[in-house]
């Protein structure tokens, strides 16, 4: 722990910012890695249920249908259920509000995305600060003592070096966070596509 400190001090002030940074990106990356989980159900589960408990053309068993929807959760199991609760209607009133609740849950899965980006932008250029910084302390030192203390020089420059190495470190974590992050939403969005199309010709009687 003590190692962890010094090298925070001798990075310089602009550690702390980053220090912030790395704090906020870990926990949203996890907040990210288990809401995306739960949501990223499988789709063919929860509609072999739903051809299991109801059958086109019977409204007496949309109820549990819809409550099969509500136990398996998620982004899919919503829209499903807003499909069966409108399973009455014609197909297009059926897709149109799927389609409503699906984007309805696209902000949930989008989520704090920006928020990372904003870092990997931010934490080079913060790292670029605290480098001026090192080498502003340098050259300050060399014009006062010149090279007959070489300490302060180096100590300058290592500052410099610490801060830029974590900004571009912090950078490249949340890169792959965020490309990680970015294609298991675009993945859930495309299932329930393709899932909610399913349903629909299900509903309708276009397929068994």
């Amino acid at each position: 722990m003590g190692t962890v400190f010094t090298f925070i001090k001798n990075g310089g002030v602009m550690m702390y910012p980053l220090i912030i940074c790395s704090i906020v990106l870990i926990s949203v990356g996890l907040e990210r890695f288990i809401s995306l989980r739960k949501a990223s159900r499988d789709g063919d589960e929860l509609l072999d249920l739903i051809k299991g408990s109801y059958k086109p053309g019977t409204s007496d068993t949309a109820d549990k249908a819809i409550a099969e929807c509500g136990k398996f959760g998620g982004p899919v199991g919503r829209m499903f259920a807003r499909g069966l609760k409108n399973v009455s209607r014609s197909a297009d009133a059926i897709e149109m509000a799927m389609e409503h609740e699906a984007s309805n849950e696209l902000p949930a899965l989008e989520a704090y995305l920006p928020m990372i980006k904003t870092i990997v932008n931010i934490a080079p250029l913060l790292g670029l600060l605290g480098t001026i910084a090192g080498m502003i302390t340098s050259f300050r030192a060399a014009s006062q003592t010149g090279l007959s203390n070489p300490t302060q020089v180096l100590g300058g420059i290592s500052e410099a070096l610490i801060s830029t190495a974590t900004g571009i470190s912090l950078a490249v974590l949340g890169f792959i966070f965020y490309n990680f992050f970015a294609n298991q939403s675009k993945k859930i969005t495309e299932d329930m596509e393709y899932y909610g199309a399913e349903l629909v010709n299900y509903l309708t009687g276009r397929i068994d």
